[in-house]
C-alpha cells in the first residue's frame, strides 16, 4: 500500500501522503457518526459509498470539524510539481475543489473503514435474501 496518491480535482493534481493510524483513528472518532448516517441514507437509495456521498457530507461539516480533518489528513499535501504543502489560498475561489479534495483524502484514508461497511451491507443483504426465500 503505498503512502503517497496523486488525486486530481479540478485543473490540479495534489500529492497526499496518508496519515498515521493514529490520525485516522482520531478522523473515524470525530466522524463515525455522520459517516453511518450518510452511508445508511445512501444504501437506501441504492447508491455506493463514494464520492458522490462524501462530498456533500464534507460540504455539510462544521468548520471547526473541518479545521481538526484538515490538520490532521490534509496537512501533507502539495500540488503536483511544487514543493511547498497547500493552504487553504490555493483554494481561493476554489472553496468546492477543496471539499471534493477532501472527500478523496478521506475515502483514501479510511479504506479499511469503507471495505468493512460494503461487507457488512453485502452480508446484511445476503441474509435478508434467505430468509425471503
Amino acid at each position: 500500500m503505498s503512502n503517497v496518491k496523486s488525486f486530481t480535482v479540478g485543473s490540479s493534481t495534489y500529492n497526499v501522503a496518508r496519515a498515521s493510524a493514529v490520525q485516522q483513528d482520531e478522523v473515524l472518532s470525530i466522524l463515525t457518526a455522520a459517516l453511518i448516517q450518510r452511508l445508511v441514507a445512501a444504501g437506501e437509495n441504492n447508491i455506493e459509498a463514494d464520492e458522490s456521498v462524501l462530498f456533500p457530507m464534507m460540504m455539510s461539516l462544521p468548520f471547526q470539524v473541518k479545521q481538526k480533518f484538515d490538520e490532521l489528513l490534509m496537512s501533507r499535501i502539495t500540488i503536483n510539481g511544487r514543493e511547498d504543502f497547500i493552504g487553504y489560498k490555493d483554494f481561493d475561489g476554489k472553496v468546492t475543489d477543496y471539499n471534493r479534495l477532501r472527500a478523496k483524502v478521506l475515502k483514501w484514508n479510511l479504506e479499511g473503514f469503507f471495505t468493512y461497511w460494503a461487507e457488512e451491507k453485502s452480508a446484511a443483504i445476503e441474509a435478508m435474501q434467505e430468509n425471503q426465500q
